[in-house]
């Protein structure tokens, strides 16, 4: 029978549809959206029939069609199951290797279990264990809270020397400032005693002697009660002083009658010159100190004279 162009055109476009289905028979397993049914006809090695290709309009051509497109649909849904089987395979083997390996991870927890339900001493044991987790686990927080301290400190640390070199920039970068703040402060007296020696007292105005003449005796007054302070303070000091002096004249007044005046013994001394056997009226006296001092004095400048 013969199928007009519309009705093929129509069937050609529910192919195209039925090509580009997505087959997602699994949900559950990854990249489910990735299985499309399009699939052309040379990726399976097949060709359409010469007559079909060159000669649309033949009854044979026409009849060749729907069939090649039943075929690809089919191949293409094989080739999805195909897939799939293998992904379930695959996931089938991880999950029983999964479950050997914790079937025997539990069996021998189990098995220490009983052999430490057996043991006599099951429950010291226990409470060991328990202790040494607890010191095990106070260890642990303990220095985690030393090191959070050692960083809390270290931070600290570097905060303060980052505070200490920030305040030396800024002292280092004031003095700088203060040092051209009297340099430029030097210059501007030096600059206003040449003007006011060059400028001469009649050339001045009237204003400028009045604020020179108040600057100066406001300067003669502050000099004068600064000479007042230090008067005041010197004849505070004075008085004092004499009080101290009076005190310690009168203590001195107090104890000079208790001590008694006792003179050291003077030593006698005897000439022993030549003169006694000439002048047998020689006497013998006691000399004192001071006129053997003069004698020896004389004797020396004459013998320095000479």
């Amino acid at each position: 029978m013969d199928v007009p162009p519309v009705e093929r055109s129509q069937a050609g476009e529910a192919v195209t549809t039925d090509r580009k289905q997505t087959y997602g028979l699994y949900p559950s397993l990854p990249d489910k959206d990735r299985y499309d049914a399009f699939v052309s006809v040379e990726s399976f090695g097949e060709k359409p029939h010469a007559a079909a290709v060159h000669h649309p309009g033949s009854l044979f051509g026409e009849s060749e069609a729907p069939a090649a497109n039943s075929d690809v649909r089919m191949k293409a849904q094989i080739l999805i199951l195909e897939e799939q089987r293998q992904e379930l395979l695959s996931i089938n083997e991880r999950w029983a290797k999964e479950y050997r390996t914790m079937k025997q991870y539990y069996k021998e927890k189990v098995q220490d279990l009983r052999a430490l339900l057996q043991h006599p001493n099951f429950e010291e044991d226990m409470w060991e264990e328990r202790e040494k987790n607890i010191r095990l686990y106070n260890k642990g927080k303990d220095a985690e809270s030393t090191w959070t301290k050692d960083v809390d400190a270290s931070t600290e640390l570097l905060r303060a020397v980052k505070e200490a070199k920030e305040l030396r920039e800024q002292n280092s970068t004031l003095t700088r400032r203060g040092q051209h703040q009297r340099e430029e402060i030097g210059r501007l007296n030096k600059a206003l005693e040449e003007a006011l020696r060059t400028t001469r007292p009649l050339e001045a105005s009237s204003e400028t002697l009045q604020d020179i003449w108040k600057h100066q005796a406001e300067v003669y007054k502050e000099d004068f009660l600064k000479e007042r302070k230090d008067r005041e303070k010197l004849k505070d000091k004075y008085l004092d002083l004499e009080k101290k002096f009076r005190k310690v004249h009168n203590e001195l007044r107090v104890l000079k009658p208790q001590v008694t005046r006792t003179r050291p013994p003077q030593p006698v001394l005897e000439c022993t010159c030549t003169i006694r056997a000439k002048c047998p009226n020689w006497e013998v006296r006691p000399v004192h100190q001071n006129d053997v001092q003069l004698q020896r004095r004389y004797t020396l400048d004459n013998k320095l004279v000479k």
